[in-house]
């Protein structure tokens, strides 16, 4: 009898956490082992696709989480200073190495090593499928509302993939034509019907971001653009500066708004 109680209590105890976090699998492994601020390395592995590495920044009491896409070369890497920010502000945050990259901040891309390794084409097209399916394990594994966020190319990628009726918000930092034909993001861009925050560096904004922006739907999309010293995609949030709190600002007020 005592042994049946304490293995009822156990499950009990097992079911509040689960429920206190809102996550399950991998997700719930990392947010029972990791401080507030740290990560834990996650694999997502699609049934028809190729494995992504991710690091995932639990907020246990976040009730939204925040898919990270990097910019290009570059890997989850980008986000080392940022999600640990963005978790103590109150997101969970997942930073998602896309196969199209490269090595940053002392980490490396390791699925754009296994893209190479299975002959796999990485063009930053390339990409949306590993985007696509970060979005369905996260819905799959959390019940937070689902916000993604990009940099770069991938924030160009966010505003295609982010139509998916799950995806409740979009962040774009310095999203431009950096793909097969010169207005082909401006025509997917304009179908997107939802929040959506875009900036860019002070040098790039009016002339590589506004574009997107203008063919946008006026009232579901922030605009930002920098006072001062910024640079290229989610990396203007490491510059210490006034105009990057100035962007930190104008992004949490986004964030935070119903």
């Amino acid at each position: 009898m005592n042994r049946l109680f304490y293995f009822v209590l156990i499950i009990c105890f097992a079911a509040i956490g689960c429920t206190k976090s809102g996550d399950k699998g991998e997700l719930a492994r990392v947010s029972s082992e990791v401080e507030l601020g740290n990560s834990g390395v996650i694999s997502i592995k699609p049934d028809d696709g190729l494995e992504l590495t991710a690091d995932y920044y639990p907020n246990k009491e976040a009730k939204k989480i925040i898919i990270l896409f990097h910019q290009a070369d570059y890997s989850r890497g980008e986000y080392t200073l940022i999600a640990p920010r963005l978790a103590k502000e109150g997101f969970a945050c997942l930073a998602v190495d896309l196969r199209s990259g490269g090595l940053v901040n002392e980490v490396f891309n390791e699925t754009a090593k296994r893209a190479k390794e299975q002959n796999l084409t990485t063009e930053f097209l390339d990409a949306k499928p590993d985007m696509r399916a970060a979005i369905n394990y996260v819905a799959a594994n959390t019940d937070k509302e689902i916000y993604i966020w990009g940099s770069s190319y991938s924030a160009g990628l966010a505003l295609i993939v982010g139509r998916d009726e799950r995806v409740k918000k979009v962040i774009a930092f310095s999203p431009g034509e950096y793909f097969q034909t010169p207005e082909f993001l401006r025509e997917e861009a304009a179908a997107l019907n939802k929040p959506s925050f875009i900036t860019g560096g002070i040098a790039e904004y009016d002339n590589v971001v506004k574009p997107i922006i203008d063919v946008m739907i006026p009232n579901h999309v922030t605009a930002h653009k920098p006072t001062g010293m910024s640079d290229h995609g989610s990396k203007t949030l490491n510059i210490n500066a006034a105009s990057t709190e100035e962007t930190w600002s104008a992004l949490l007020n986004f964030l935070r708004k119903d």
